[in-house]
């Protein structure tokens, strides 16, 4: 949902799944629902065939460098991998990568943490994140000046691997936001190793979700394995299992950029989802409009 009159966040409150330690920052708070959230269901025509059994999106593009955008030094993971995106989204549409800087990342975190919760670096709601990403006063701007906002964002039910796989085919090499409440076990576990759980292993003690803490990360690939993750800790890219998405995946969203270039360049997507009832939807809860 693209709204900033969503009911007023809770007063914050020290909470285990909100604080981690060392140079892994964390700062998602748990998933909050409301009654103008727009799903990727209601919008999405019904699939023709299922999605393929893996993407490729990113496998023969240029890498990108590893960043942090201050998660090393700030529980800023919802605003960190919303520049992430950014990055990947511009150099698709305009064949360009900006540069944004973790200063600036930074700046556009704590800001929201002043008007919305304590201020004291206690992470935030996704969908707050998401909202601030709508506006150009509230995101952050690359070394140009340009600010780098989207147009609305999907609730995908992430309870459903399927529409998880079918979400990130129609985005295509976008990628889509998921938000995972992370047990203590992956402390330990980097890539080239995998986040998964050994079958049969009951989810409590460091397997527990949430033992760790509340974490949002850029989902820009699938394979028959799991999902592809975007770390905001300066590693290469994250595979965690469907096993262990299935456990441990709590809230997910499609983000779209920019509803006109969607419509003119992305026919997949343009076929798949209503994205003109997406803009009337977004105009009638956001003062935010989409022009």
């Amino acid at each position: 949902m693209a709204t900033t009159t969503q009911p007023t966040a809770p007063a914050y409150t020290p909470q285990s799944d909100r604080v981690a330690q060392g140079e892994k920052k964390l700062g998602r708070i748990a998933a909050k629902s409301s009654p103008k959230a727009l799903m990727f269901a209601r919008f999405a025509a019904a699939p023709v065939k299922p999605p393929p059994k893996s993407t490729e999106f990113w496998k023969n593009r240029k890498p990108f460098p590893v960043r942090k955008f201050g998660n090393d030094r700030f529980n800023d993971c919802t605003r960190a991998k919303q520049a992430i995106a950014s990055m990947r989204m511009e150099r698709l549409e305009a064949s360009r990568t900006p540069t944004i800087t973790d200063e600036e990342v930074i700046r556009v975190y704590m800001a929201m943490e002043k008007e919305l919760y304590d201020g004291t670096d206690g992470g935030a709601y996704e969908t707050d994140a998401l909202d601030c990403w709508r506006r150009p006063e509230k995101t952050f701007r690359d070394t140009k000046g340009r600010p780098l906002t989207i147009d609305a964002y999907l609730r995908i039910n992430h309870t459903d691997q399927q529409e998880i796989r079918r979400s990130l085919w129609t985005a295509e090499s976008h990628g889509i936001a998921v938000c995972f409440a992370l047990p203590k076990a992956f402390q330990t576990i980097d890539p080239p190793n995998a986040w998964d759980i050994p079958e049969g292993t009951p989810a409590i003690g460091d397997w527990r979700p949430s033992s760790w803490g509340g974490h949002s990360m850029w989902a820009r690939d699938y394979d028959e394995q799991g999902l592809w993750l975007v770390h905001t800790w300066g590693q290469k890219d994250q595979l965690i299992t469907w096993r262990a998405a299935a456990i441990y995946l709590d809230e997910a969203h499609l983000v779209i950029d920019s509803i006109d270039y969607w419509r003119k360049h992305k026919p997949r997507a343009a076929r798949a989802i209503d994205l003109l009832g997406v803009k009337k939807a977004v105009n009638e809860v956001s003062s935010q409009k989409i022009q």
